[in-house]
């Protein structure tokens, strides 16, 4: 068996390596010429802050123990090998009598496979093998995955009521891995017994089978705490909660079955836990639960923020952005610049800031018959867990569940754009675009609020004739696809995120000046609907260069000379509207006089 080993260098480059367990164990049993691990267990053996701002720390050796890895063209980490092994991590075990005797505990069972004391001389390090239902291992990445998390599902209680320590990672991948680290006297079993898991799923039981079992009147009496405190204790105990600052509710882990990662916190769940607390002998109602449920004591989170916070300094100096661009095949020579802005944007948009002057006020729009992959491009613009953020089915008549979307959702995807009437297009979609931020008054609110806006556009179209106001169109970039967008590679999406995070700092600019803007409207001139009333006036004029060529005729002379020609198929219905529709064809000359506005025209035929 091997496990994978990576490394970020000091250009932030990711190097990757397998290495034959057993020579692994033989290169931990000592340290490096540096006394790396050793200098680092001195450095932060009375720290309580953690050790992720450490030096050392950009540069060291992960171990990825579940599976064999290779990186594929984007340098995402790709499955080769399926090594059946689950890795749990132990801390808040001090003292090497208290990690000799984790160790042994975890020893005890007959699927562990290898336990090694942790790179701060914390916690261990237990690896478990496992399998599925029928004893074999999955060689699709994906089955792979899911097959992961149901071992952790199963296993991790398992080995959490043998070892006194704190289970630090509830929430398990196929990507867990560990610091590098140091022991002389690992515990290793070959011949570990593959715990089988249903693959399809942990055993099911109601909820209401592992509640707590009463608390004996005497102790509840005796207990100083009073009621509200006693289940603020439950809670801390059996729940992590969280404040989601971007969705507007609060969410929960449930400590034993973190295998589910945190989920929305509704009505339903919450009279569970009342319950839950009752039969635990706290007698507090569901008054009380609902109080402190959705009070600001819950720690506030923000998703963006973590994500993007994260990816500080870890770009590896090649161009993702443009790699992702040139993914998309288009005879547009201004595609990959135009797309880097947007991306750029897009990105400074998520960091949530009030007072902003401007919004990410332009929409690349990708024009192709169907079976191009521009949805599952547009889709795989987020990474996998920010694809909570993206939205393909929001319907613009419904002004108010737009806007609130606008202040919750990343990304928004018009899809099949041409079916956006020109009415909205040229009036509410025109205004939506350009907002810095937003304000509403939430369901059951007294009161208008004002959030900053996250969400950028991006939109699909099978039709090129789409674009219905001349003067919005700046907002768009029509970009024509010649060939199918190639998704058969998915992007590294930390990679992505960490350049923009990195040229944003930079000061990278993250809006079209006028000369950009020029260049998009000239590009979006062969994608311009003609209008009825436009068309009908092509038919019998055309704008003159001068008054040799042409003459000046007023609206009213206009439309009377269109109305006689199509009579009830001239579609406007009064010379000012014909007015607004003469505006804006390109190069109609006009002047004003004491009676109102004359166009400067040339007869095509007999009115």
């Amino acid at each position: 068996m091997k496990f994978t080993i990576t490394r970020r260098n000091t250009k932030n480059r990711q190097t990757l390596r397998t290495v034959d367990i057993v020579k692994w164990m033989e290169q931990i049993a000592h340290d490096d010429a540096q006394q790396t691990v050793g200098k680092f267990r001195e450095e932060v053996a009375d720290s309580i802050l953690g050790y992720d701002f450490h030096h050392a720390i950009p540069t060291w050796r992960h171990v990825f123990p579940a599976a064999e890895f290779t990186k594929d063209s984007n340098g995402n980490l790709m499955m080769t090998r399926n090594n059946g092994i689950l890795m749990l991590y132990f801390d808040d075990i001090i003292g090497k009598e208290s990690l000799e005797k984790a160790k042994t505990n975890a020893a005890f069972l007959p699927s562990t496979y290898l336990v090694v004391t942790a790179a701060d001389a914390k916690g261990i390090v237990v690896l478990v093998r496992y399998a599925d239902e029928n004893g074999m291992l999955p060689t699709d990445e994906e089955v792979a995955k899911h097959l992961y998390r149901q071992a952790a599902a199963r296993i991790r209680p398992l080995y959490l009521s043998q070892i006194e320590g704190k289970g630090a990672k509830e929430v398990s991948t196929l990507y867990d891995n560990f610091l590098n680290t140091l022991d002389a006297h690992p515990y290793y079993n070959p011949q570990a017994i593959p715990l089988r898991v249903n693959r399809y799923g942990v055993d099911c039981q109601s909820d209401m089978l592992d509640m707590p079992s009463p608390v004996k009147v005497d102790d509840a009496t005796e207990n100083p705490l009073s009621e509200i405190k006693r289940m603020i204790a439950y809670f801390d105990s059996h729940y992590d909660f969280r404040y989601n600052d971007l969705m507007k509710y609060t969410e929960y882990l449930n400590r034993q079955k973190a295998y589910y990662d945190f989920q929305p916190l509704d009505e339903r769940v919450k009279k569970r836990m009342a319950v839950e607390l009752l039969l635990a002998g706290i007698n507090v109602s569901y008054k009380d639960v609902k109080n402190y449920l959705e009070s600001d004591i819950i720690r506030k989170y923000n998703p963006m923020d973590h994500y993007l916070y994260r990816l500080h300094g870890k770009w590896d100096g090649q161009d993702h952005i443009g790699a992702l661009a040139r993914t998309v095949p288009t005879a547009n020579p201004h595609w990959e610049t135009w797309f880097r802005i947007w991306f750029l944007a897009m990105v400074n948009q998520w960091r949530g800031q009030y007072n902003r002057r401007y919004g990410n006020s332009m929409v690349p729009l990708l024009i192709s018959p169907q079976g191009y992959h521009k949805s599952t491009f547009c889709r795989s613009l987020l990474p996998p867990e920010l694809q909570w953020g993206y939205n393909d089915n929001l319907l613009l008549n419904e002004k108010r569940q737009v806007l609130q979307a606008m202040s919750q959702f990343l990304l928004i995807n018009l899809d099949e754009f041409n079916q956006i009437s020109p009415k909205v297009q040229q009036g509410f979609l025109k205004n939506l675009i350009q907002l810095s931020n937003i304000k509403i008054k939430r369901a059951y609110g007294t009161h208008v609020e004002e959030f900053p806006r996250l969400a950028s556009f991006i939109a699909t179209s099978n039709m090129d004739d789409i674009l219905a106001d001349p003067s919005g169109n700046r907002r768009f970039m029509a970009i024509e696809l010649t060939a199918p967008i190639r998704v058969d590679c998915r992007p590294n999406h930390e990679q992505l995120y960490a350049q923009a995070v990195e040229a944003i700092e930079n000061g990278e600019k993250t809006w079209f000046d006028e000369e950009q803007t020029r260049l998009v409207m000239e590009n979006n001139e062969r994608f311009t609907t003609i209008i009825p009333v436009e068309q009908c006036f092509a038919a019998c004029f055309s704008p003159a260069a001068n008054e040799i060529e042409g003459e000046y005729l007023s609206v009213a002379k206009i439309y009377a000379e269109l109305k006689t020609r199509f009579g009830s198929g001239l579609s406007v219905a009064n010379i000012q509207t014909l007015g607004r529709h003469l505006k804006q064809i390109a190069g109609l000359e006009r002047r004003v006089t004491r009676y109102g506005t004359d166009y400067l025209v040339k007869r095509l035929g007999a009115s």
